[in-house]
């Protein structure tokens, strides 16, 4: 009797045990009218970013997942923006609304840790698996018509030969102001000459990435006109998370960062820090960068939920020229550029979005005397609001300042002020509708009224179709409309100012093929035609310079991108991307091809990269850079749960090339690190 007992109470004590590992958190996919989408694929992620479970949506884009709180839930489908979620409760209705990409295609990664897969899906794009050390190293690997300059193993540097630029289908502009980085909800530019600033957006607090190929100038406005990047901000799933990054290489080459994050009850909080650091491959070319964050998030009610996150960062980046002609003298940088966000968030059936304020704020020192401080200080309120008639309405509005102070210090003689202080305002409303006549289509149109203290008012319209053809197949096309204001640089400093140069425009037709091929292999197709007028010229040769309207160029091309699982432990991802252009830009490369193999080797994880670039035309001597290819490789080692120590070596072929004329490229270079977390 007492062993029947005994027994009993064993089985009694295990079963809450078994019922929890069986029990099903109920998930619904639908699209942002709230038609359901069916054949999503749900992906349930650990905190680390290993795949747990896949399923798929049914005929009523419902569907049942593992009750792991604290996981990661990651939706795709064909025709649609992916999106990541955190599973908070397993037994209330998770509701997933998927956003249309057929007006913008678009490309997400999602920042995990080091951790050995355990199995390979190729459904999930993991920065920390490959060899990137900042953002704009991910943004590249995303697409092949995605291209990215830079000058040494790290630093991107400012000013006369900086690098950095992001050129998306062949618009980037030089320096870089067509393409616009969306930091943590705002936009991020050099508030006196609207370039970016790409050595400020470091991984150290960089959660997910997104890229929106085309013009995205109906949600953003300005600087948009080729695209925009936007980077959110790094969350913990569930309790307490702590991560400890650290590496060692070649040239003295490391990067340190520490995470922590604390989600309990309604509320969150963040906290992150970093160093890059490197003595550059060539005499002085070193880079030094700290940045930091903070983040706080509560949850008020059922319906307001409020946040604010602030970061900071410095870097010192060292020029040293090209090696023909050599440099007089070397050239150094030194920016320092915080920022804050501060968000009210609203949700319910109907209406859900938020509004929100910020501000970003910057001191430039270059060498020779250049002198600057600029800011950008806005809000935006965004709503969408959903109708039981397979309608969904986004809506909303902009308002921002920008400007700031650039002075040139002559020794011994008077200093150059450039007209003292310059500030734009940009006020803006869009409206953007999504409607799916049939289960199977989707509509969208949009417009955005944006007034300039400087230019006055433009209007930018979007249109989009999307064709669930079958289960395997999905067509869309879209029409759209970018632009960019002139910056304050081009306006009122140097080096030939014009107070009466107008917005650059730009006209972006698009067709999309997604197929799914087989349960592990989907590829996507992408023809496109833009035609860019208005184009600021800069003629004459320094110091007679000129800057007038009036270039133009037609761009057209095709990008193709394929994701393989040929192996539950072995998947492959790759991609070209071909560009014609009327006036091709300086550095852009008219063929470029992307190839990623990830290879689980049950206690090791192998990543190897491959680009094939082509060649590109230059603005000096010589007229022209011969194409390359680059090899990197990463092998990831767990010794335990919570320790994983890792390798890389870049340029494995070791070949000899320049990607800004002048600068060669480190050859074969390597590092070494460990990555704990808990």
């Amino acid at each position: 009797m007492t062993r029947i007992s005994f027994t009993a109470l064993l089985l009694l004590a295990g079963l809450p045990i078994a019922v929890a590992a069986q029990q099903k958190a109920p998930v619904r996919v639908t699209d942002q009218t709230g038609a359901a989408i069916r054949d999503a694929q749900i992906s349930l992620l650990s905190a680390h970013g290993d795949m747990l479970s896949a399923t798929t949506s049914d005929a009523a884009g419902q569907a049942g997942v593992q009750c792991r709180q604290g996981s990661l839930l990651q939706i795709r489908a064909l025709g649609f923006e992916s999106r990541t979620t955190s599973l908070r409760d397993c037994q209330q209705e998770l509701l997933i609304k998927l956003s249309p990409a057929s007006v913008q295609t678009t490309l997400n990664v999602v920042v995990t840790t080091d951790s050995a897969s355990n199995e390979l899906t190729g459904t999930s794009d993991s920065i920390s698996r490959t060899t990137a050390r900042t953002v704009f190293d991910a943004v590249e690997d995303l697409s092949p018509g995605i291209f990215v300059t830079r000058r040494g193993v790290m630093g991107y540097g400012i000013s006369t030969n900086g690098t950095g630029a992001v050129n998306i289908r062949g618009v980037g502009g030089s320096p870089n102001t067509d393409v616009l980085v969306v930091l943590d909800g705002r936009p991020d530019f050099q508030g006196e000459m609207g370039h970016t600033l790409p050595d400020f957006y470091s991984l150290t607090d960089a959660g997910s990435i997104r890229v929106l190929e085309g013009p995205a100038s109906v949600l953003y406005g300005s600087n948009a006109m080729g695209g925009a990047i936007e980077i959110q901000p790094r969350e913990p799933a569930q309790g307490a998370e702590f991560e400890l990054t650290s590496s060692l290489g070649s040239y003295m080459t490391g990067q340190h960062r520490l995470y922590t994050g604390l989600r309990h009850g309604r509320s969150l909080y963040t906290f992150s820090t970093g160093i890059n650091h490197t003595d550059g491959d060539r005499s002085y070319s070193a880079y030094h960068s700290q940045d930091g964050s903070l983040g706080a998030e509560r949850q008020l009610s059922s319906v307001w939920n409020a946040s604010l996150h602030g970061n900071y960062g410095h870097f010192l980046v060292d020029d040293p020229g090209p090696i023909n002609p050599p440099y007089p003298e070397q050239n150094q940088a030194s920016v320092g550029r915080g920022g804050l966000t501060a968000d009210l968030g609203n949700s319910t059936a109907a209406l859900s979005g938020y509004t929100r304020f910020y501000s970003t704020w910057g001191h430039n020192i270059i060498t020779g005397g250049f002198n600057s401080t600029d800011r950008i200080t806005g809000g935006r309120i965004f709503e969408t609001w959903t109708t039981k008639r397979n309608l969904a309405v986004d809506f909303g509005g902009d308002f921002v300042n920008y400007g700031g102070l650039a002075l040139q210090l002559n020794p011994g003689t008077a200093t150059t002020y450039y007209g003292g202080s310059h500030q734009i305002d940009d006020d803006a409303g869009f409206m953007r509708a999504h409607f799916s006549p049939t289960a199977r289509t989707v509509l969208n149109a949009g417009v955005r009224y944006q007034q300039n203290s400087q230019f006055g008012g433009i209007v930018v319209p979007e249109f989009g179709a999307l064709w669930h053809v079958n289960s395997r197949f999905t067509f869309s096309a879209s029409a759209s409309r970018g632009f960019r204001n002139p910056s304050i640089r081009e306006l009122y400093l140097f080096p030939a100012p014009n107070p009466n140069l107008t917005p650059e425009h730009e006209w972006n037709y698009e067709a999309t093929v997604q197929a799914r091929l087989a349960h592990n292999i989907a590829s996507t197709t992408t023809v496109y035609y833009a035609n860019l007028t208005n184009q600021i010229l800069t003629l004459g040769s320094y110091p007679n310079l000129t800057l007038l309207n009036g270039g133009s160029a037609i761009n057209k091309g095709v990008e193709t991108n394929l994701r393989w699982a040929f192996h539950r432990r072995l998947s492959a991802t790759g991609g070209y991307a071909y560009l014609y252009s009327t006036n091709i830009a300086p550095l852009v490369p008219g063929n470029k091809a992307n190839l990623g193999v990830d290879v689980d080797l049950r206690r090791a994880f192998l990543h190897i990269g491959v680009q094939a670039v082509g060649r590109r035309i230059t603005d000096a001597s010589p007229a022209s850079l011969g194409g390359y290819t680059e090899a990197s490789m990463k092998l990831s080692i767990p010794i335990t749960r919570r320790l994983n120590f890792f390798g890389t070596v870049d340029n494995l072929l070791d070949h000899r090339y320049q990607v800004l004329t002048g600068y060669p490229m480190p050859g074969i270079n390597g590092a070494g690190g460990f990555v704990l977390h808990f």
